[in-house]
């Protein structure tokens, strides 16, 4: 249950993190993370999926939100069938219920070598970055973009750091050609990848080179998980991604 009111720059990603870091990587194991609370309702359907994309990270079978009429007007936009919706019991009896005030979290960051290695973005130390990595089915969806866009308009990728954003879905993709938003990302000096996993699972370009550092939006960062077992992996929100790659080492959007 989430309460309270969301800092500048603190969303779903940081939220899910959060969350992460107090149950660790096995806390959820074989269950459900279902997501409530005033906070929770007024996430948007993008900060949403991001963070029942990332139960499993927790080690749970799945992540839900309850069925709202944002939720319903999602579906309606996309279904051709009648949507159908569930909703836990009025008299359903949780394992656990964790409380959480948003009030005072700030951006966070997943530390090497795993997504529960959590802390607050301003006490990540201070290093070179080698590369960036913006977009996957964690936070490749077109508000992710957006953010990125806004973040990095009128400015240029730190010398020397490699910025990769791959967006989510052709559609996703469209829309943002549509809207200006690759050309400010290009202009910026980021590479745009076609719609895929990416760098995320090792497997596509932008895989990390013995000794390299990288802050990404992807859902995992264990040992090997994007390229060299000597490598480093980060985890933040598109809002830190981006404005580490100005920066040239992690942090936040406010230091531009």
């Amino acid at each position: 249950e989430y309460e309270g009111r969301l800092r500048q720059w603190v969303g779903g990603k940081d939220l899910i993190l959060y969350t992460i870091g107090l149950l660790g990587v096995e806390g959820a194991a074989y269950k459900t993370l279902e997501f409530s609370g005033e906070v929770a309702g007024k996430l948007t359907m993008d900060q949403r999926f991001t963070m029942a994309n990332m139960a499993v990270e927790a080690g749970a079978k799945n992540g839900i939100f309850e069925p709202d009429d944002m939720a319903r007007a999602y579906v309606n936009e996309r279904a051709e069938r009648q949507g159908t919706y569930f909703y836990s019991d009025s008299d359903a009896v949780f394992e656990k219920v964790v409380r959480i005030n948003v009030d005072d979290i700030e951006p966070q960051v997943a530390l090497p070598h795993s997504p529960d290695n959590v802390c607050p973005v301003s006490r990540v130390d201070h290093f070179r970055l080698d590369q960036v990595v913006i977009g996957s089915c964690t936070n490749g969806r077109i508000e992710d973009l957006r953010v990125s866009g806004e973040i990095l308009k009128g400015r240029k990728v730190a010398r020397g750091v490699r910025l990769i954003v791959i967006p989510g879905s052709p559609d996703i993709y469209k829309k943002a050609i549509q809207e200006g938003i690759i050309e400010t990302l290009l202009e910026a000096g980021a590479v745009i990848g076609p719609p895929t996993c990416g760098p995320c699972l090792g497997g596509h370009m932008g895989i990390l080179a013995e000794g390299e550092k990288a802050i990404s939006t992807t859902n995992r960062n264990f040992i090997g998980r994007m390229g060299h077992p000597k490598s480093e992996v980060y985890l933040s929100s598109p809002a830190i991604a981006s404005a580490s790659a100005v920066l040239g080492r992690i942090g936040s959007p406010v230091e531009l």
